[in-house]
C-alpha cells in the first residue's frame, strides 16, 4: 500500500507499507520560479528497507510521487543520487530517468 502525505504545499511524502509495517518512503518537492514557465519537481529521498527490496516498492513510490507532481503541473523531475549508488541509478533508469551532463557544486555556509 502506498500513501501520500501533504506536509507543506511544496513537499510530498509517499509511504509504503506491507502488513501494516512501513517498509519504505520517498519525498519530493515542487518548485515555482519566475525563471521557468512551469513548476519543476525533485525527488529528494527514496528508501526501502533491505528485506523489502526487489519487490517493486521503490518503483511504486517513484510512480506515486510522479503522479502527484504531475497533478501540480510539473513536467520535469530531477533526482540527485550518489555516483556509486548503482542500485538507485538502475531503479531510476528503469523508470525512464536519464543521466545528464550537469555537475553539482555545493558549499557549506559556516555559522
Amino acid at each position: 500500500m502506498i500513501e501520500r502525505l501533504n506536509i507543506n504545499r511544496n513537499e510530498l511524502i509517499a509511504v509504503a507499507e506491507i502488513s501494516s509495517k512501513i517498509v519504505g518512503f520517498g519525498c519530493a518537492q515542487s518548485f515555482y520560479s519566475f525563471c521557468y514557465e512551469e513548476p519543476h519537481g525533485e525527488i529528494t529521498e527514496l528508501y526501502v528497507e533491505e528485506v523489502a527490496r526487489r519487490k517493486g516498492i521503490a518503483i511504486a513510490i517513484i510512480t506515486c510521487l510522479e503522479e502527484n507532481l504531475r497533478e501540480r503541473g510539473v513536467k520535469s523531475i530531477k533526482v540527485l543520487t550518489g555516483r556509486r549508488n548503482n542500485a538507485a541509478i538502475k531503479t531510476y533508469e528503469h523508470c525512464n530517468y536519464v543521466k545528464d551532463d550537469e555537475q553539482m557544486l555545493k558549499k557549506r555556509l559556516e555559522d
